[in-house]
């Protein structure tokens, strides 16, 4: 139930202090206000209630109806509220606490989140995490619906709302068993990609970019698998079942079944995949603005660079 605000806080001070102090010159110095608007705020409460609430004499001051007393305490009650509501709110901007949610697009974020995060958690004992896997349009819905404070995302369409910033650019690579014909020469063409069998990530923003890369070609390649697991296609990749087209890579060159992989630079005029970090539209809460400066910071280290095959 909405209900209309139409007296200040300052009213209610100013009310809360005539009756504490008995006057309104006493109500005035505390507030550090003019006496007449403390007077002009009594008449704008006295007026909202359409009841007389106080007593004015010239040699007493103000002295409180019993109705006056009633509602300066229900006032109190709320100033009182409001305040704890406040200091609640500062330190929840201040200080790394509560629950920090992330929102990131799984086949990239993994690779660097941890190194991200671990150092933040183990310097703020008190905070947690909520991470959930997204794509580009969930990540985005969640962050202006309030679920998420922070997404990291690869692709377009981006929405209004959203305070985003490029973090780097992802050229595509070849991801090859080792010992491929592939690996004899690089960068890879495109072409000679289109001629092996394909392992082809099947999630909402790779599955269209792979497409892209080989429809602009004029190319159809032999997609012999789709899966929606970065890791299942690694392992694919590397029981020897065909290569892969990816954009990021981990720091690791071993499938989850053990065989050695290899990362060849696709030809390096291919479109690129953008990779960003988003949050609402106004400064973030503390948690996540310490989280978008260690993320800035990662991303101009030489380990960031190692994860782009270029």
């Amino acid at each position: 139930m909405q209900t209309d605000l139409r007296l200040s806080l300052r009213a209610l001070r100013a009310f809360v202090a005539a009756v504490d102090h008995g006057s309104i010159t006493g109500a005035a110095r505390v507030l550090n206000l003019a006496a007449s608007a403390v007077a002009a705020a009594l008449d704008q409460v006295e007026a909202e209630f359409g009841a007389d609430l106080l007593i004015r004499t010239r040699a007493r001051g103000i002295a409180a109806t019993a109705e006056g007393r009633e509602i300066a305490e229900r006032f109190r009650h709320l100033l009182e509220d409001y305040a704890d509501v406040m200091d609640h709110g500062r330190a929840l901007a201040q200080t790394l606490s509560g629950t920090l949610r992330i929102g990131y697009y799984a086949p990239v974020a993994p690779a660097f989140l941890p190194a991200v995060l671990h150092p933040i958690m183990r310097e703020n004992p008190g905070l947690r995490l909520e991470m959930f896997e997204h794509d580009n349009d969930s990540a985005q819905e969640a962050l202006l619906n309030g679920a998420l404070d922070v997404i990291l995302f690869a692709g377009q369409d981006l929405r209004s709302g959203i305070d985003i910033r490029p973090l780097c650019d992802l050229p595509p690579y070849v991801l090859a068993p080792k010992g491929h014909n592939l690996t004899r020469t690089t960068p890879v063409q495109i072409r000679d990609a289109a001629t092996c069998p394909i392992i082809q990530l099947d999630r909402p923003l790779a599955r269209p970019y792979v497409e892209r890369l080989f429809r602009q070609q004029g190319l159809k390649p032999d997609i012999v698998a789709r899966v929606d697991s970065t890791e299942m296609v690694r392992s694919l990749v590397g029981a020897g079942a065909g290569i892969a087209i990816l954009s990021m890579k981990p720091f690791i060159d071993v499938s989850y079944g053990g065989d050695d992989l290899v990362a060849l630079p696709l030809q390096p005029d291919l479109p690129k995949l953008q990779l960003f970090v988003g949050h609402v539209l106004g400064r973030p809460r503390k948690p996540a603005a310490v989280f978008l400066e260690a993320l800035d910071a990662f991303m101009s280290t030489p380990a960031a660079s190692r994860l782009i095959c270029a």
